[in-house]
């Protein structure tokens, strides 16, 4: 499957899954949801199991509804017991930032990645998070530690950038620099008797 495929499919899963539950009690199985991510982004194990071919399908199934006991909304265990069923567990990653991005999208809140060297202090993070909330209104904050961002802090938001690292400032110094020089060599070019 081409990248244009699996982005269309997993945008498709994301979709039905949420007009699924915004018919039930949407903010529980939401919940229920994220849970089922956060265990598999964070146990390696749990998505080689449910990933691996040689394991059947029925057992992948068993531990789901293990994982998440009577108690779960059964709209949720449905649906990635479907993502096993048709063999699509492996995208789950891209439908559950799809499904991220419809509630994002559905509850007004927008979603804003913050790039730095190091990680934020919590008082950074802190002030960042109020003027984001004064600028946006209710956001959701991710940040990425990226080793090539010099200084400061590189912030996106749907199709903008802010630029607002130290490679950034240099870059728009040296633009400037070589800008102040060509029109210095153009003055000297028209008006020849100043350089002499």
């Amino acid at each position: 499957m081409n990248d244009t495929r699996v982005k269309i499919t997993c945008k498709r899963y994301a979709e039905a899954f949420f007009q699924a539950i915004e018919e039930d009690d949407f903010e529980e199985c939401f919940k229920d949801f994220e849970a089922f991510s956060a265990i598999y982004f964070g146990y390696d194990g749990l998505r080689e199991i449910l990933n691996h071919p040689t394991i059947h399908i029925n057992r992948k199934i068993e531990m789901l509804q293990r994982i998440f006991g009577p108690q779960a909304r059964h709209k949720v265990v449905d649906f990635l017991c479907l993502l096993i069923k048709r063999e699509r567990i492996n995208l789950f990653e891209s439908i559950a930032a799809e499904v991220e991005r419809f509630y994002r999208r559905k509850n007004g809140i927008r979603g804003i990645v913050v790039r730095s060297a190091l990680p934020l202090e919590r008082d950074e993070r802190s002030r960042l998070r109020d003027v984001l909330t004064r600028k946006f209104g209710r956001v959701e904050v991710r940040e990425i530690v990226d080793k090539s961002v010099v200084g400061g802090l590189v912030i996106h938001f749907g199709d903008q950038v802010i630029d607002e690292s130290l490679r950034s400032r240099i870059k728009q110094l040296r633009e400037l620099m070589f800008r102040v020089d060509a029109e210095w060599l153009m003055t000297l070019i028209n008006q020849p008797s100043i350089a002499l």
